[in-house]
């Protein structure tokens, strides 16, 4: 009895096995084995972050080997009676949402890492539950999450916490780690115009999340009318979707075409759960139908030429390029006229910046909307719409477009009834012909801080208070503002 007890354990601790859970990953062909790489890290300790610039890329030197846990550090038990260590990083907001990028690069024994993003204010080593993002990564390799809900101009601190158990394969996380500001082409409606033929074009995911910011979303229009055909009803893609970038154009005569996807270089996530997938679509960004999907994954080195497909005169045709198992890479893609010509539409306009902010107006808080454009094209008009959760959206404003031009434009809207907290805003541009472009989802955030009187005022026999609110100083007469001003 003995005997056979040692033989299972044996057999057992040979096998190699890891956290993910996803119906992406494969079992790696062979297990990693611990290796020796370095001393304590120097960001061990919440006082020493390493600092993580926005933009600036992955940074892929993280690891949790040797690190320690501090004392009062709040930490999740989950690994039943193993030793948990931590690094640290911080990351000093720019804009009220970013995009985190975490991807596990090494293959663990243990249920790791988790994850937990808190605002600096609270001071070094925050208590549990005070945290804005807790997660614990047991799935894909690469997660990409949205941020929301930030301030801006705020440190945030970022603890990735580790377990250190038995097994074959290494009891330590080796990480690449990044934040990163979201980008218009994340999503169908916003994708990059495609704009010749026969060019290579160069691309990234990197810094990109979810259309639909929840992992594992194969329904990429919003319908479920349209359909791949090997997919779930509603499903456009038969492959979990992780952190997608999109591109697309259209032509102005019926043509033949396909498409060249290669180049695929810098990838991050381990062998076999590394590379790229892609699909190809006709249609609208609300009305996607499936043409051909690349092989998933296409792996670093692999190059995929597609199937000619016909486009029919005034058509526009979609690409999405996902990560495989969260994958940040690298690629290129060229698109080719097998017949009837590189006939395609020109980009309708050429967006310069879109942006906002808070300002004071004589009715109170307003939401000031602005954009340039470098050129037109056949541009008919803007919608401007407003959403308090960022997924329900309402049209606030509709404002003409230049038709064509080759000079420089500027638009701007006051929002005169924004609401209280994070306002998001999206600009969406129409051609003549009814085509439409969405461009990067900005937000304000309209606060309301605690409001204290400081005194009462007689101003020509009228009774005024004077409050503050934060860095504002209102003055109130009949439950009406009839001044504000910065402090």
């Amino acid at each position: 009895m003995n005997k056979i007890v040692l033989v299972l354990i044996l057999l057992i601790s040979t096998i190699g096995y890891s956290q993910y859970d996803s119906t992406e990953w494969f079992m790696p062909d062979k297990k990693v084995v611990n290796i020796q790489l370095k001393a304590a890290p120097m960001n061990d300790d919440c006082s020493s972050a390493s600092i993580l610039v926005i933009d600036a890329g992955l940074n892929c030197t993280g690891t949790t080997f040797d690190a320690t846990l501090q004392v009062g550090e709040c930490y999740t038990n989950y690994g039943g009676g193993s030793t948990e260590h931590s690094v640290w990083y911080s990351f000093t907001a720019n804009n009220d949402s970013l995009v985190f990028a975490f991807n596990k690069i090494n293959y663990t024994n243990c249920v790791s890492p988790h994850i937990r993003i808190y605002d600096a204010n609270l001071g070094c080593l925050p208590v549990c539950g005070t945290e804005i993002y807790n997660d614990l990564h047991n799935g894909d390799p690469g997660q990409n999450t949205m941020l929301t809900s930030l301030t801006i101009g705020a440190t945030y601190l970022v603890q990735v916490v580790d377990l250190y158990c038995g097994g074959p394969n290494d009891r330590h996380t080796e990480f690449c780690i990044g934040v990163f500001s979201p980008l218009v082409n994340n999503i169908s409606s916003g994708s990059a115009g495609i704009d010749s033929c026969g060019q290579t074009y160069n691309g990234t995911n990197t810094g990109y999340t979810p259309e639909d910011l929840i992992s594992g979303g194969e329904n990429l229009d919003g319908n479920i009318g349209t359909t791949c055909p090997t997919c779930t009803p509603g499903d456009d893609v038969p492959y979990v979707v992780n952190n997608s970038s999109w591109f697309s154009f259209c032509t102005t005569l019926a043509g033949v075409y396909n498409i060249d996807f290669s180049g695929i270089t810098n990838c991050v996530n381990p062998s076999p759960n590394y590379g790229l997938q892609m699909t190809i679509f006709s249609g609208t960004a609300n009305n996607l139908t499936f043409i051909e999907s690349a092989p998933s994954p296409s792996n670093p080195g692999s190059s995929w030429s597609s199937s000619n497909f016909n486009v029919a005169a005034g058509e526009c045709i979609f690409l999405v390029v996902d990560g495989f198992a969260g994958d940040q890479c690298d690629y290129q893609y060229i698109l080719n006229n097998i017949s009837g010509g590189c006939n395609l539409a020109p980009l309708p306009i050429d967006l310069v910046f879109f942006n906002g902010e808070l300002i004071i107006g004589t009715s109170g808080r307003q939401g000031l909307l602005k954009w340039v454009t470098a050129t037109e094209i056949n541009n008919d008009y803007y919608n401007i719409e407003r959403s308090i959760d960022g997924y329900n959206w309402e049209t606030i404003h509709t404002l003409s477009g230049a038709g064509n031009s080759i000079m420089t434009k500027s638009y701007k809207y006051i929002d005169v009834s924004i609401k209280r907290g994070v306002n998001y805003y999206k600009l969406t541009q129409f051609d003549f012909n009814g085509l439409s472009k969405t461009f990067d989802i900005i937000t304000i955030n309209n606060e309301i801080k605690e409001r204290k009187l400081i005194k009462v005022l007689n101003f020509m026999g009228q009774e005024v208070n004077e409050y503050s609110e934060g860095l504002l100083l209102y003055h109130y007469s009949n439950g009406e503002v009839i001044k504000m001003v910065s402090q």
